[in-house]
């Protein structure tokens, strides 16, 4: 989290940048369960609404992972469709079905996911 900090702090880099797969910073800590560093990178003005070269979102992502209080977070974030299909047609509620995170999928669900 301190380096995260130290190299947003120096203002040189774009919050938004890709990296393997098209994904941004704040995919790859939701994907993780870093809640603190998805936060910090949100408050940075990381774009949640962005998908990677398959279509996954952070919220997608964040539901692969599995971390519920990171969920919570992107959930909280304006443009947020929890309705949204990547490439292969399934949603953030299916792949945390798939994974087996229920508490997840009930939590999606609850938010109107398909």
């Amino acid at each position: 989290m301190a380096e995260v900090k130290r190299i947003l702090d120096l203002g040189q880099v774009d919050i938004n940048c890709r990296g393997e797969w098209s994904q941004t910073p704040v995919m790859e800590a939701a994907e993780r369960g870093h809640r603190e560093v998805v936060e910090l990178l949100l408050s940075r003005g990381a774009d949640v609404s962005l998908v990677d070269v398959v279509g996954y979102n952070t919220l997608y992502l964040a539901c692969s992972g599995g971390d519920v209080g990171t969920v919570e977070v992107i959930l909280s974030q304006d443009g947020v469709d929890v309705n949204a299909r990547n490439n292969d047609g399934k949603t953030a509620a299916d792949v945390a079905r798939d994974r087996g995170h229920h508490q997840l999928v009930d939590l999606l669900e609850s938010r109107a996911a398909r």
